[in-house]
This record gives structure tokens, sequence and C-alpha cells, in this order.
């Protein structure tokens, strides 16, 4: 269960490290984007208000609808594609700044 204290928690590290989190879920073609705020993004990867993408908060829509897949870019670029929400934060404390 992915609380919004968990996603506070990666966001602050996206922020600080200049990375963007892509997170594909398994019942929506509309995906989450974590960068330097939390966004909708199209199945066409455009960015989209919340509110026509998703019904409810962002730490309730990982829950319900499932994680696919998440990928880490910097600078445009995917440095890592994982599985589920405790890779993520793992490899967050691990990776260094994408400056």
């Amino acid at each position: 269960m992915v609380t919004i204290k968990d996603i506070e928690q990666v966001l602050t590290m996206v922020r600080n490290k200049g990375l963007k989190v892509i997170i594909r879920l398994r019942k929506s073609r509309n995906m989450i984007a974590l960068e330097r705020e939390i966004r909708a993004l199209s199945p066409e990867g455009n960015y989209v208000a919340w509110a026509s993408a998703f019904p409810a908060p962002p730490h309730q829509i990982i829950d319900a609808y499932g994680i696919a897949s998440i990928e880490i870019y910097c600078r445009g670029e995917l440095i890592k594609q994982l599985s589920d929400w405790r890779e993520l934060v793992k490899e967050l404390q691990s990776l260094n700044e994408c400056r």
C-alpha cells in the first residue's frame, strides 16, 4: 500500500536529484509523472488535468489501479525500469543527482 507520505518522500527525492519518474498503471492507459510536482499523463504522453485522468488522489490511484512499471529518467533518457514501489524507493536512495 502506498500512502500520501510515501509519495511525498519519493517526490522530494525526485526533485532534489532532478529526475523524472513515470508510473504506468495496470488498469488505466493514463500514467502518473513525478517531477517538480505530481501530474497526470495521457496515453500519448501529454500532460492532462488530474481530474480528467483520474477520479482520486495519487496514492489511492496507485493502490486501486496497480503498478505495471516505473521508469526513471535523467535529462529525458531512460536510466532505470522497475516493477514496484519498494524498488523505486531503494533506487532513488542510491542514485546520484541528475544535473
